[in-house]
């Protein structure tokens, strides 16, 4: 099974940059744009794991999580992948608590929330620069989450939580995400 590790923003600041982007989808029909529902911010993607790697990740991604505290963050700026002059992906950055997000992510991962996709390298700086210009509300983030990940050549990906591991020992008492789908 393919797996993720990944942060996952808050409704409201999902409703905050769906409605920023919401002119933008309209204006690039020619992207794939990912659905909200499965907008998250990427602490590492794991790839294939057998039965045996999951329980290792699962043990892996609990002691980071313990080690970690939540973080006050908010989705800001934008950028895109490989670069902005012939891009196959288009991303929303992260602002806040950039440093302690670092630190729980896995092999420098940039933080970033991917809104766009390409089939093909595309000129994207216009786009960029004006996703850039994005500043949304603060979030606590208290929660990571390990994600299965099945590919679906019509309907794109499908995300099944696996575990929803709390950040820290405060965070306990917050309540837990769930993807759809």
């Amino acid at each position: 099974m393919r797996l993720f590790a990944a942060v996952v923003p808050p409704p409201e600041a999902v409703g905050h940059l769906e409605e920023f982007l919401d002119g933008l989808r309209t204006a690039r029909p020619d992207l794939r744009w990912v659905p909200p529902a499965r907008w998250h911010l990427t602490l590492q993607f794991l790839g294939e794991c057998g039965p045996y790697e999951v329980e290792r990740q699962r043990d892996r991604w609990e002691r980071r999580a313990l080690r970690s505290r939540p973080m006050q963050v908010r989705l800001a700026g934008a950028g895109a992948f490989p670069h902005p002059w012939m891009a196959r992906a288009v991303w929303v950055g992260l602002a806040g608590a950039v440093d302690a997000f670092s630190a729980l992510a896995a092999d420098d991962q940039v933080p970033h929330l991917t809104v766009a996709r390409t089939r093909e390298r595309a000129e994207l700086s216009a786009l960029v620069d004006e996703v850039a210009h994005y500043d949304g509300p603060t979030w606590t983030a208290h929660e990571l989450v390990l994600v299965e990940s099945r590919l679906g050549a019509e309907t794109g990906p499908r995300y099944r939580p696996l575990e929803t591991v709390p950040l820290g020992e405060e965070s306990d008492r917050y309540g837990s995400w769930a993807l759809p789908g």
